[in-house]
Formats: structure tokens, sequence, C-alpha cells
């Protein structure tokens, strides 16, 4: 019996190229398609920090305006929490409220990291606490300079970490390095003092 052998025709060559070139583009198609998936999470977790820092800055803006218009008419802020008076005067957004002892009462108001808000009279002046903020939000909102003025408003007299406390501003440097200084798991507590 002879053997012999055979030279793939032109046909069976362009079958076996076309499988070749079938498989290199179904892989090509797969590196691309998660490339586009990892770009699109990365994209969609720093618009939604971008976005929350944005509601924080608002907030942090908007609440001591609020606490000096509701005591324009006294010359203390007491010492008692202020929290039940800005609940009450809706003075906070809904959305950030929550009845934790279902009472159908809100009493509580909660910040867009998960944490709290805790405001607080403090004599001539008042303190507005923020937990749970990530660090990278910290550095973008604890700028202040010497006179008071800084991102989220003005009469900043200080603020604290739960450590440190800075009363003569930080600049947008010293801010990264004061929020990294006491973070716990990436996120730190934030208490600004304000003046009336």
């Amino acid at each position: 019996m002879t053997h012999t052998n055979q030279i793939p025709g032109p046909s069976n060559f362009m079958d076996n190229r076309e499988r070749g070139a079938t498989l290199i583009e179904a892989v090509l198609f797969s590196v691309i398609a998660l490339g586009l998936v990892i770009g699109g999470i990365v994209f969609f977790e720093q618009a939604s920090l971008s976005s929350r820092t944005n509601e924080a800055i608002r907030l942090m803006a908007s609440l001591p305006s609020q606490i000096r218009a509701l005591y324009q008419s006294q010359s203390s802020f007491g010492t008692d929490d202020i929290g039940g008076l800005l609940i009450s005067s809706k003075a906070v957004p809904v959305s950030m409220l929550e009845d934790t002892d279902s009472d159908s009462d809100f009493d509580e108001i909660n910040n867009m990291f998960g944490g709290t808000v805790t405001a607080t009279g403090a004599g001539s002046q008042f303190t507005i606490e923020l937990s749970n903020v990530p660090v990278e939000v910290c550095s973008r909102i604890t700028p202040f300079d010497s006179s008071g003025s800084g991102t989220i408003g003005t009469g900043i007299a200080s603020i604290s970490d739960g450590t440190d406390t800075d009363m003569d501003g930080l600049t947008s440097v010293e801010a990264a390095a004061f929020c990294d200084n006491n973070a716990s798991g990436g996120e730190v507590t934030l208490t600004w003092t304000f003046d009336r």
C-alpha cells in the first residue's frame, strides 16, 4: 500500500487561516470588551465620588447659614444638640434624614458617605461633625485660609479630625496630609467649629 502525503489544497489552507483569524478576532474582542467594562466601572466610581463630594460641599455650605439664621436673634448658640432644630425647621433635605427609632419622626441627619451629621452649640460658636468621610473627599472639603474662608464657606474657626485641630488654615497640600494622619480604614471624622 502506498502512502502519499497530501499537500493541503488552497481550500483547506484558507479554512485553517480563517479559523485562526476568527480565534484572534474573538480574543481581541474579549480584551476590548473587558477594557471597556473596567473603564466604565472606574469612570462610574469617580463620577459617583465627585457627585457625593459636591453634595458634601453644598451641605456644609448651607448648614452654617441655616444655623446662623435660626439663632439670629440670640446671643448664644447654647451647648445642646442643634440637629433636632435643623430637622424640625426643615433646614436639611429629607433625603438626608432618618427615623432611627421607627416612630414616624425623623431624628438623625445622615451624610452622603453613610455617616452622620451632628450639629452642636458651643456658646458663641457651633460645631458640625461629619463622620465616615473618605480621605480623598476630606482633602477637597477641608482647605480654608487664616480668615476662616474655605471650600465650604466662611466663619470657619477650626477643623479637627478627632486628634489634630487646625485653627490657622489649611492649604490643599496641608489638607491632604491632615486627612491622612488619623484616617481609619480610609475614612475620617471631621468636626468644624464655626463663628457667628
